[in-house]
């Protein structure tokens, strides 16, 4: 017998039945939408380093592992590089970059931006190492190629779609003078990358219907006044809303208590990410990007020994042959180091301006009063015992000559500030300044006299800071007496060959020849 029901218990179960369907579709709809990841993986700075580093870290073998086992795990992956991918090991020397990009496009790389070490073996040569290798998206965003040979290799952003989200990325790069050679760039216009990067990250919202925008950058962490870095482009900006940087090798590991604040307002009050992982390709960057709120979690990967057991075989076949090349170089010990001497330290500056004067007499053939070079061209520790032919060549890459300048006493002075504001440089022996706290030079004296504002002194250093690099403007004043024709690098390599063969080993002051008082 069928029951009839009332009309107002029958509208009441169907309304409890409507709210349970409604609440059971939205269950099944919030399930179906939860919240998605991109997971964007970045590395800066590797620098060549194909190896593992000589303190067992790093090497690209292991980074591909790591990358192709997140890959595995994770739906969406952006894997970016932000500059300086080259010059470091024998391999940049022996190989011109192929060996570098090469490996970036069989680790799966998806974006890569220049860095200023890119440019080191000039414009052209860059083009052709580029050009040979496809399939990784090229961006720079601030510099002006359109009178380059990269002009065609390069887009000024990309857009990727994730979970329906359509996210930008930008490249911005440090300004050129100063840090790479006028020749190397050639024909390269640098455009305010602050300026530039906010601008493009607003047309991008409001005109690609662009989401999220990510700027990889190669500014540096922080930088000297007047120069644009990490920090001020995220206090600075607007609609930038994640940065991944280089330059400056920052380790930014929220994990660690030391590390550098990573989270800045913008100008809109709104919280930015700033992003580096290192250098040498010790560590890969991973940011976790919730694609539904836009939270963002960022830490870091250590690149060692755990994975040596998942050896990709085909990035290890393509790379066998350069090794075995680089491999016979860095097993030829030609010296022996008495010290270990570690890079950008007070021993290293000692070195390396050491290394310059002992050579002026076969080099240039007559005295020079002093020397002044870069710690910074040192690209590798010396290590206690045996020193190789390799390791040499990999300690001083650059294409950088010896010079004698004509020079007086107040440019001196006025370059001896520019290092003090570094935290001094590399300067000869007989050579003692004293700067304070602000980088004002205190005392300058040379064989213990006062250095005279108008006197001419013969200074011997590299053509690359007698240009002005490494923001050397005052030595651009000095006249040039002498220029020599062979690498620096080479040079220093000859006197260390000859050095060992007559049974001499490296030995090094520390004294300190530029020294900040409170």
């Amino acid at each position: 017998m069928a029951v009839v029901m009332p009309d107002e218990q029958h509208k009441f179960i169907v309304s409890i039945m409507y709210r349970i369907f409604i609440y059971l579709l939205i269950l099944c709809t919030t399930v179906s939408v939860s919240a998605e990841n991109l997971v964007i993986l970045h590395t800066n700075d590797t620098h060549s380093q194909i190896d593992p580093d000589s303190d067992g870290r790093g090497g690209v073998l292991r980074r591909k592992a790591i990358i192709d086992s997140i890959r595995v795990a994770e739906p969406n992956v952006l894997l970016v590089d932000a500059g300086d991918a080259f010059q470091g090991t024998p391999y940049f020397n022996l190989f011109g970059g192929i060996v570098e990009c090469e490996a970036i496009h069989r680790m799966g790389y998806d974006i890569q931006i220049l860095g200023n070490h890119e440019f080191d073996n000039g414009i052209d040569s860059l083009a052709r190492v580029y050009g040979k290798v496809e399939g990784v998206a090229r961006l720079s965003s601030n510099y002006v190629l359109d009178s380059t040979p990269l002009k065609s290799l390069f887009k000024q952003y990309i857009i990727k779609e994730y979970c329906g989200r359509r996210i930008g990325v930008i490249a911005l790069n440090l300004i050129p003078s100063g840090m790479i050679a006028d020749a190397n760039c050639k024909g390269v216009v640098y455009r305010d990358a602050i300026a530039v990067g906010d601008s493009l990250a607003g047309a991008l919202k409001k005109n690609e219907r662009v989401d999220y925008v990510v700027a990889l950058t190669h500014i540096g962490y922080t930088a000297k006044p007047g120069l644009p870095s990490d920090v001020l482009l995220a206090k600075n900006s607007r609609n930038i809303d994640l940065i991944i940087g280089g330059h400056s090798h920052t380790t930014i590991n929220p994990g660690d208590a030391k590390c550098p604040e990573c989270v800045f307002n913008n100008a809109d009050g709104r919280k930015v990410v700033v992003c580096q992982a290192g250098g040498s390709g010790k560590l890969i960057g991973c940011v976790k990007l919730n694609l539904d709120d836009f939270s963002v979690s960022n830490s870091l990967m250590p690149v060692d020994k755990r994975y040596d057991d998942r050896v990709d075989s085909c990035l290890n076949s393509f790379l066998a042959p350069y090794r075995e090349k680089v491999d016979s170089l860095m097993n030829n010990t030609i010296i022996v180091s008495e010290i270990a001497i570690a890079r950008r330290t007070v021993l290293a500056s000692n070195f390396i301006s050491d290394l310059a004067m002992n050579l002026t007499q076969p080099v240039y053939g007559s005295k020079v009063d002093l020397a002044i070079m870069n710690v910074g061209g040192m690209r590798r520790d010396v290590p206690s015992g045996d020193v190789s032919e390799g390791l040499v060549k990999a300690m001083f890459p650059f294409d950088n000559k010896l010079q004698v300048l004509e020079i007086r006493g107040d440019k001196l002075i006025a370059a001896f500030a520019v290092m003090a504001g570094r935290g001094g440089d590399s300067v000869s022996h007989g050579v003692k300044v004293i700067y304070d706290g602000n980088g004002k030079i205190v005392s300058a004296k040379l064989n213990g006299k006062k250095i005279k504002k108008n006197k001419k002194y013969k200074l011997l250093t590299l053509d690359y800071l007698a240009n002005g690099g490494d923001y050397m403007e005052p030595l651009k004043s000095g006249k040039r007496i002498f220029s020599d024709t062979m690498k620096f690098g080479d040079r220093v390599l000859d006197y260390l060959k000859s050095l060992g063969a007559d049974g001499g080993k490296i030995s090094v002051s520390d004294e300190l020849r530029m020294e900040k008082i409170e």
